[in-house]
């Protein structure tokens, strides 16, 4: 019996046993490991096939903390903040993520993964598909950030203004660009969520605005993902929008469940970019439902190929 298996069967008797809760899931010990010449700070939890979360832009891995206490009693889940977030070493540069992940990944003792990201996360997860594609089992794509070369121009409201921000955090404060952010579309949160809301202010709060306080030149080994790519992925994916996220992302995400062979786009309804804060029950439902549904197909592919060998 693999490995994967025993760890989903492991992963079930958790859930009929235990309960979680989210202030569990958040106390879950951290730990720091050198990789690629920084540190970077990373938790897992819970038991079960490996699921690696990616952050998005200023924030870090305290963001999943609404999805923790049900992923964990499924998978082993596996959050870290990208190297210049929460508490990771060096300058935000997103062409070291894939590199990254995939030696964190070695550092854990980890073969093939599902991964989930979150908009610039997001691209980072398909960085790691098209770079490292014998690490990914699956693929979920969450609010994603438009590839390189995406063709269409990001001009609407709803746009990042990095070089505004830059200008306001260099001359006003990191205070005083959270405070425009934080009322960007991208991070729209109903006034009723109060508790989404908080979360979010201290997520901001932490962000130290390494790319809006100092411009650092890439230099990780992995090019930007590009449109041109994206026929190449055979990695079975999901597109996740909530139902009120920004018009160009959802554009964007319409384009990745076009283009990805295997792909297929879910609309979360209640909430925007954030849905996973503001929605999520029913977030966690359409991502467990297709992690399930992922390793259901596993399970009955290593069934048939032991059955076959038996044969034989």
């Amino acid at each position: 019996m693999s490995r994967i298996v025993r760890g989903a069967r492991r992963a079930w008797w958790c859930v009929a046993v235990f309960s979680f809760t989210a202030t569990d899931a958040a106390q879950a010990q951290g730990h720091v490991a050198a990789i690629n010449g920084e540190s970077l700070y990373y938790e897992v939890t819970g038991e079960g096939p490996p699921l690696v979360l990616i952050h998005g832009w200023s924030l870090n891995l305290r963001m999943w903390d609404p999805q923790i206490s049900e992923l964990r009693q499924h998978f082993r889940v596996i959050r870290f903040d990208r190297r210049g977030f929460g508490r990771s070493g060096g300058s935000e540069d997103g062409t070291w993520d894939a590199a990254d992940l995939n030696a964190l990944l070695d550092h854990l003792g980890e073969g093939e993964v599902h991964v989930l990201g979150m908009s610039s996360g997001a691209r980072s997860a398909l960085q790691l598909a098209r770079h490292y594609p014998e690490r990914v089992l699956s693929l979920i794509l969450h609010g994603s950030s438009p590839p390189g070369g995406f063709g269409l121009p990001w001009t609407g409201a709803d746009r990042p203004r990095f070089d505004e921000w830059a200008t306001v955090a260099r001359g006003e404060g990191m205070a005083a660009f959270r405070q425009i952010w934080a009322a960007h579309p991208l991070m729209a949160i109903p006034a009723e969520r109060t508790q989404a809301r908080a979360h979010l202010a201290e997520l901001l709060a932490a962000y130290r605005g390494g790319r809006l306080l100092s411009q650092v030149r890439p230099s990780g080994p992995d090019a930007a993902i590009s449109m041109d790519d994206l026929p190449e992925l055979a990695v079975p994916t999901l597109v996740l929008i909530g139902d009120s996220e920004v018009p160009f992302l959802q554009i964007v995400s319409r384009a990745l469940a076009y283009y990805i062979r295997n792909a297929q786009l879910v609309v979360v309804p209640g909430g925007g970019h954030l849905v996973n804060l503001v929605e999520p029950e029913r977030y966690n439902l359409v991502v467990l439902t297709f992690l399930s549904n992922m390793e259901r197909a596993r399970g009955e592919q290593g069934l048939a190929t032991f059955t076959g060998m038996k044969r034989r």
